[in-house]
């Protein structure tokens, strides 16, 4: 938990404009700032925050934006796709707001989890578990603009809990580039997990999708078990996995992929949310 002074409610700058139930539990807030933010990009987060109900503590949490398709977007609105979390300090409090309450946001958009430069020969594959794909919503119509391929990959529990995928269904009617896949775990057979799709080449085989380090990209975003982030020796650089059979490990032991990192740029970027 974080902390700010002056902590009461005269540190709220900002509006609750709107929110759009998605399933039991998920919401989209649109938060309007009282002055712009400047200097978005796609990827950014931000940090919302409300003050306890028993004292003078502001709550913040950070939350990726995300970005509905479409035209008429607004750039001052921000766009949030948030999970109630029971046990957690910000979200039950955040469930209980309603349109037009106050919070507060910090005037300043952050993050690494950015866009390369892109060029007409990439493929950029975008794959995300449960509200991770939020990031990647602000991604995909800047992608689509540029690079070959577009291929974006979400896993959620429950059908219900694919906010965006109307939109993307309806966009993709549009870019012929761009592949939508949709997995569900706790509905209907057979069960695949994102991981499958590159294990087992079913991206190869069965999407027509090439995977090199010259010209991939590949963007994970949430679950830390899909991601399989690794650890890395200081001395040797060798990598070693807590997660066995994680998107990280196949894509550097399959295809040669490596981490992106701000000194020694590579092809495979990720965000784990918890």
């Amino acid at each position: 938990m974080s902390t700010d002074k002056p902590t009461g409610v005269d540190t709220y700058n900002a509006t609750i404009e709107r929110i759009e139930s998605v399933a039991d539990g998920l919401s989209i807030f649109f938060i309007r700032p009282d002055a712009p933010i400047p200097g978005r990009q796609p990827g950014h987060y931000i940090s919302i925050g409300l003050v306890e109900p028993d004292g003078e503590k502001l709550v913040r949490r950070p939350y990726s934006l995300s970005q509905s398709l479409g035209s008429g977007i607004d750039p001052d609105l921000l766009e949030l796709l948030i999970i109630r979390v029971p046990e957690g300090d910000l979200t039950p409090l955040l469930f209980n707001q309603g349109e037009g309450d106050r919070l507060f946001v910090r005037p300043k958009m952050v993050g690494t989890y950015l866009l390369p430069e892109l060029r007409p020969d990439m493929t950029m594959i975008l794959a995300s578990t449960g509200t991770g794909v939020a990031p990647h919503m602000t991604m995909l119509e800047t992608c689509m603009k540029t690079c070959k391929q577009i291929v974006m990959m979400e896993c959620v529990r429950y059908g219900a809990e694919l906010a965006y995928a109307g939109q993307i269904r309806e966009f993709q009617k549009t870019h012929p580039n761009l592949a939508y896949i949709s997995l569900i775990t706790r509905e209907g057979s057979p069960k695949r997990y994102i991981q499958d799709y590159f294990r087992d080449g079913i991206l190869e085989n069965e999407h027509g999708v090439t995977i090199t380090p010259e010209t991939t990209h590949v963007f994970a975003c949430g679950n830390p078990a899909m991601i399989g982030i690794p650890k890395e020796d200081r001395k040797t650089g060798e990598l070693s996995y807590e997660t066995p059979g994680g998107l990280v490990e196949i894509l550097t032991s399959r295809y040669g992929l490596a981490i992106h990192k701000a000194r020694r740029p590579g092809q495979i970027h990720f965000e784990k949310y918890w």
